[in-house]
């Protein structure tokens, strides 16, 4: 799925549910992402927050309503979600610079939000963002260091084993790796501080042999297949444990065991 149809697909969600019960979980879903991420990715793209995206539009719909229909204005407030007359006629002046009902005096302008639209580009953003969206699975937890020989290489694997992002920060003077890092997301997200940091520090030296990460995500099965299918076998089945998770082990090319478990269905 293109990101950008995925984010307009999560505003045509929350449009249709602008006057009715909404929730967020479900358009996220279609950005492909968790409901904190869709929010500060939103933030992100829009400088506007998604709360006061949804104000704006109902005000402003509820402003289309007032002029264009002799509908009572507690009708008006409660099918746009507000508890009260007063609550409505708080928000409206503050949106509108004046009340409901002087808002349904003939000829009074009022301000308008029109509906967001993100448009398909084809720079590396939408592109990295896209390929996120279409993973199938998201990063709840994980151990944040590792070491490696090569950091090149391992970078390398990460990206193309895992589907995960990073950058090489430092080399030495012959030019090897010195410190890095590994995202599950692109690091335009992290740049921007959009989320918190999911991923590893990147640090030449010597490999640990055994447990180096235990990652809650959310995908558990797609993460499994991914792996299968770039040509990776070093990984375990998936095992369900005695406190309730399932779980798998992918070996690196380091030896180092990065350990994934799901506690819950997941939303991808």
């Amino acid at each position: 799925m293109n990101w950008h149809n995925g984010m307009n697909q999560a505003i045509a969600y929350i449009e249709d549910h602008l006057t009715g019960d909404m929730d967020l979980a479900i358009a996220a879903q279609y950005a492909g992402c968790s409901v904190w991420e869709f929010q500060r990715v939103f933030s992100f793209m829009t400088h506007l927050s998604l709360g006061e995206y949804i104000r704006r539009r109902k005000l402003t719909l509820a402003a289309n309503d007032l002029q264009s229909c002799d509908g009572k204005i507690i009708d008006i407030a409660l099918k746009y979600g507000y508890d009260s007359p007063a609550a409505f006629s708080r928000a409206f002046h503050q949106w509108h610079g004046m009340t409901p009902s002087s808002a349904r005096s003939e000829g009074v302008p009022l301000k308008a939000y029109s509906r967001i639209t993100f448009q398909s580009t084809l720079n590396g953003w939408s592109k990295k963002m896209s390929s996120y969206s279409e993973r199938g699975y998201v990063i709840r937890e994980n151990g944040p260091v590792y070491f490696t020989r090569d950091m090149d290489k391992t970078l390398e694997w990460f990206q193309n084993t895992l589907g995960w992002y990073g950058d090489i920060v430092a080399r030495d003077s012959a030019g090897r790796g010195d410190y890095g890092c590994v995202f599950d997301y692109p690091s335009e997200i992290a740049v921007a501080h959009i989320t918190p940091f999911r991923g590893f520090h990147l640090f030449t030296g010597e490999p640990v042999k055994g447990v180096v990460g235990f990652l809650m995500v959310e995908g558990i099965d797609t993460l499994h297949s991914l792996v299968k299918n770039s040509g990776w076998n070093q990984i375990s089945d998936i095992e369900p444990q005695p406190w309730g998770a399932r779980e798998c082990s992918v070996t690196t090319p380091d030896g180092s065991i990065l350990r994934f478990f799901e506690t819950k269905p997941s939303f991808v």
